[in-house]
């Protein structure tokens, strides 16, 4: 088969052809394997058989599904996962396979749980083997879909107990092969979680509660995987007031650097410099024939020629280097405004926690309140 035709059926078929795309897919495929062992653990797989005879008024929608079909949807997205990574991996190598899962029986869920296990050891084992930060990429898909599981409020300090570093490391690990900005993102995001559920464990009453943060901790790992699998960039959220704070910060910033480097090349760079032009030209101009006036004009050309040279000197590596600077200025800038577009769930959960904790009136009522009666109602 010829170089062409192999490309031309790996488009056809979806799959990578760059490490990059490769990576996404994993870590899509580790919030698969995560969300199907939880599947697995908590739904109801006893109703796949149960069909009704009558056609349902409209078509079925994913929440719809039984649960054993739904099941096999997370099962059907590994296999697709599978085969898209599959060429980095060298001839000859065998795919995990999902058949030994397909085939546990709805009735007892520990040989279902044994086989998705099973099939996350061989999923790890394999993405591993066949590219390290592939490998890295599937573990952090399915420990984020951990930390952001739905669930009871007590288990959210758990969560965040340190395997929020882990996930960083990794984040950081991965960003150059990630879509732009969003590792550095997603790890200034987790970053702001951890410290609100530390803050709300402790009972801070200026922070949301932990139901408030359980309730909206799903939508921002919606987010998360939006952000990091290349469905949303984040600066597409932006607007122009976040502009406006970036362009504001970034000439503040860029204000204190030149003073800084003014300050600082002056007294051994200009200072010198200067003395120098202007001992040049008082010579040149006591030396120059003349009048007064032919003597003042040399002394201006010569200075504006000196100071000229002085400026082509200085500015050509000045402007090379803050065009440098300015790069890394405004990506910081840029991920901190970013950072909080993406972290609305959280902004969501202490406006939740805010209302929450509003006093009011008992059941007796207040003077200043008017009670409220039956035709007030809608």
């Amino acid at each position: 088969m010829s170089t062409a035709t192999r490309e031309r059926r790996d488009e056809e078929h979806g799959t990578p052809r760059d490490e990059r795309t490769a990576v996404v897919t994993a870590l899509r495929l580790g919030w698969s394997m995560a969300d199907a062992y939880h599947h697995a653990r908590t739904a109801d797989l006893t109703d796949g058989g149960n069909r009704p005879v009558a056609a349902p008024p409209k078509l079925s929608n994913l929440t719809e599904l039984a649960g054993w079909h739904r099941l096999g949807m997370y099962l059907d997205g590994v296999d697709v996962a599978l085969a898209q990574i599959a060429p980095l991996t060298p001839a000859g190598r065998t795919l995990p396979s999902t058949a030994a899962a397909r085939r546990a029986t709805a009735a007892d869920r520990e040989p279902l749980l044994r086989a998705l296990d099973d099939l996350n050891i061989d999923v790890l084992r394999w993405t591993m083997a066949t590219n390290h930060r592939v490998g890295v990429a599937y573990r952090l898909g399915r420990s984020l879909a951990d930390t952001v599981r739905r669930g009871d409020a007590d288990r959210l300090p758990g969560r965040f107990g340190g395997r929020h570093l882990q996930i960083s490391r990794w984040l950081d690990e991965l960003a150059s092969v990630l879509p732009p900005y969003s590792a550095a993102v997603v790890r200034r995001s987790l970053a702001a979680w951890a410290t609100a559920v530390g803050r709300a464990t402790v009972g801070d009453p200026g922070e949301a509660g932990l139901a408030d943060l359980a309730r909206e901790l799903r939508n921002q790992g919606d987010l998360w995987q939006d952000v990091l699998t290349g469905g949303l960039h984040p600066r597409d959220l932006l607007d122009e007031e976040n502009w406006a704070v970036i362009a504001r910060n970034v000439i503040i910033r860029d204000r204190k650097l030149v003073a800084q480097a003014a300050r600082g090349i002056f007294w051994p760079v200009l200072a010198p410099l200067l003395v120098v032009l202007l001992a040049v030209v008082g010579v040149s101009a006591a030396a120059a024939a003349g009048s007064p006036t032919t003597r003042a004009a040399v002394a201006l050309v010569g200075l504006g020629a000196g100071l000229t040279a002085i400026w082509r000197s200085i500015s050509t590596p000045t402007l090379s280097v803050a065009a440098e600077v300015n790069r890394p200025l405004l990506d910081s800038e840029l991920v901190v405004q970013m950072t909080a577009r993406i972290d609305r769930p959280l902004t969501a959960a202490r406006s939740a926690g805010r209302a929450g904790r509003q006093r009011r009136p008992t059941d007796g009522g207040s003077k200043y309140v008017a009670g409220v009666s039956r035709i007030d109602l809608p």
